[in-house]
């Protein structure tokens, strides 16, 4: 009596027969069950043919994941390079805004104390040169958002925090808006007086309020500042 074998006695015929180390067994066993489901035989056939070209998913999630990890800590590297730069910058401004250093030495000093990298230093520099070309200018405009207190009696850290902030926010487009208050005010609490950083917080504000109205355009050209600031 021959015995009859359904699909689902493949799995254990064909492992069998590896065990046996049986060939001939092997291919009994595939013609019994070709005889009893033909169908189900060649779909078989189709699975073990195919499980190799089966696209890994595990493997690629993973490599994303660590692409994805990759690319945060690249971004928290620029974060923290870019923040070292501002330190630097406003490092600078005090000094030779205070006791007027000769901005070049100033600025290799504290570029090397601070051991910012080749990008970071590109950045701080375009910042300094900016903010010293264009300063009378600012203070015209911080003079118009805080009324209340005259550009000369104002705390130098608290001057220079504004300048460099307000620099950013006109002539550095790709920088956003919510970054440079929060760098600036940072900066406020960490070098300036207990009251400094809701001072600038709320200068700052007020900018970015009038950024986000459309009165005044990140990309605003800085001779523009005297018609931005009212005067």
């Amino acid at each position: 009596m021959t015995m009859k074998h359904t699909a689902g006695d493949l799995t254990t015929l064909w492992v069998g027969a590896d065990e046996d180390g049986s060939d001939e067994d092997a291919a009994a066993a595939r013609a019994d069950t070709e005889a009893a489901d033909p169908v189900a035989a060649r779909e078989t056939d189709s699975d073990i043919e195919t499980d190799g070209d089966a696209p890994d998913v595990e493997g690629a999630a993973a490599t994303n994941r660590s692409a994805k990890a990759e690319r945060r800590r690249a971004q928290r590297q620029y974060a923290q390079q870019q923040r070292r730069a501002r330190e630097a910058v406003l490092q600078v401004l005090f000094e030779v805004d205070l006791v007027g250093h000769a901005v070049t030495e100033v600025r290799e000093r504290q570029f090397d104390e601070m051991t910012l990298t080749d990008d970071a230093r590109v950045f701080a520099e375009r910042l300094i040169d900016g903010v010293l070309a264009e300063r009378a200018r600012l203070d015209a405009l911080i003079a118009t958002l805080a009324p209340t207190w005259p550009t000369d009696q104002l705390p130098r850290v608290d001057i220079n925090i504004m300048r460099l902030a307000l620099y950013e926010l006109l002539v550095e487009p790709e920088t956003p808006t919510g970054a440079v208050i929060n760098e600036a005010v940072d900066l406020a609490k960490q070098y300036g007086s207990e009251n400094s950083g809701k001072f600038v917080n709320g200068v700052l504000g007020t900018v970015a309020t009038r950024i986000m109205s459309g009165e005044i355009t990140r990309a605003a050209v800085l001779s523009e500042l005297p018609e931005l600031s009212g005067q």
